[in-house]
């Protein structure tokens, strides 16, 4: 049987070799739809990129992508630093892509562009994980606990934070709650959500739905859902946890322009412990979470699949930090 080229791949696909050879390098060049067609074809002619024309794997790239939402804030910063310190450490170079739900870190993993991947992206299609289940690369995921050959995890031990902000307000006497949610279908949002109303409800105590109200992580999300929350006349928590601080900041700012105290007429805590917190007046009680960890650890982690290939799922704890937003009942 003849070999297939990426002549062949072309007229199957319908479209130039130009196209094919972009989509099998992980070009933005082309539409996220037309690579996977692109792509899909590929596999299914069984086409092998001839190595005389590309870098084989065995010689390593000495790059590790980074795939992430948004960039934006000092989070993903702070994050991305401490992952190109160690990835310098390694004489590796770090390749931040910022990614969206129409788009597909796929190509460039499968581009040989990169020798491993750092994965902080809850949009993946049910294909991409299907495909990513063998990667041909190391992959450390940060917002989901999977392990296997060449995949590992690293993330927060999200659902004990949300344990651990409930004990806490729990303790100081507080039975009314409210929880700042972060962003659908994110692991840490879904996590600190359900440990905080597992260990309310371990208590006796219940999370009604019209006391969980968005934040996204940001500021003026959670400034807009409080203060809409307080206009529709919904009687006042006497706790909030929000699921990172920033949104807590924005919740107080809310109930400061409605002369709500805080903590003498409501309790506040955040999660992460964003430099912020310490700054603000009254200081933020929170649950320090050690962002810069978490991208250390997932770098690291990467290097290890690369010489051991093994993977694993690894748990960051937190710790309650006090300070003044919070008050006994």
């Amino acid at each position: 049987m003849n070999k297939i080229t990426i002549r062949d791949v072309a007229r199957e696909a319908g479209v130039s070799i130009a196209t094919v050879s972009n989509s099998l390098n992980g070009s933005d060049v082309v539409q996220p739809k037309t690579r996977e067609h692109v792509l899909e074809v590929a596999r299914r002619l069984n086409y092998i990129p001839n190595v005389n024309g590309r870098q084989l794997r065995a010689a390593q790239t000495r790059n590790i992508g980074l795939f992430v939402t948004s960039m934006t804030g000092s989070y993903y910063g702070d994050m991305a630093d401490s992952i190109h310190y160690i990835c310098r450490k390694y004489g590796y170079d770090l390749q931040i892509f910022i990614v969206d739900e129409d788009m597909s870190p796929l190509p460039r993993i499968r581009s040989q562009s990169i020798d491993g991947a750092i994965i902080m992206f809850g949009g993946l299609s049910d294909n991409d994980k299907e495909q990513l289940k063998n990667p041909s690369v190391p992959i450390v995921y940060m917002d989901q606990e999977l392990a296997g050959t060449n995949v590992s995890s690293v993330i927060y031990e999200s659902f004990r934070h949300g344990q651990m902000a409930a004990r806490y307000l729990l303790g100081l006497g507080h039975r009314h709650m409210m929880h700042i949610y972060g962003v659908p279908h994110n692991y840490d949002s879904i996590q600190r959500l359900n440990g905080f109303g597992s260990a309310l409800k371990e208590a006796g105590v219940t999370l009604r739905r019209e006391d969980i109200i968005s934040g996204r992580f940001e500021r003026a999300a959670a400034y807009r859902s409080m203060h809409r929350f307080l206009q529709e006349g919904h009687e006042m928590p006497d706790a909030v946890f929000a699921s990172n601080d920033l949104s807590a900041l924005g919740c107080m700012e809310a109930l400061k322009e409605r002369g709500i105290r805080v903590p003498e007429d409501v309790s506040v805590i955040g999660c992460d412990d964003h430099i912020l917190a310490s700054y603000v007046t009254p200081g933020l009680t929170t649950i320090r979470t050690h962002m810069e960890e978490l991208g250390a650890e997932a770098a690291k982690e990467v290097f290890r699949l690369i010489a051991e290939k093994e993977g694993r799922i690894l748990r960051l704890p937190g710790d309650i930090i006090v300070r003044h937003t919070c008050r006994i009942r």
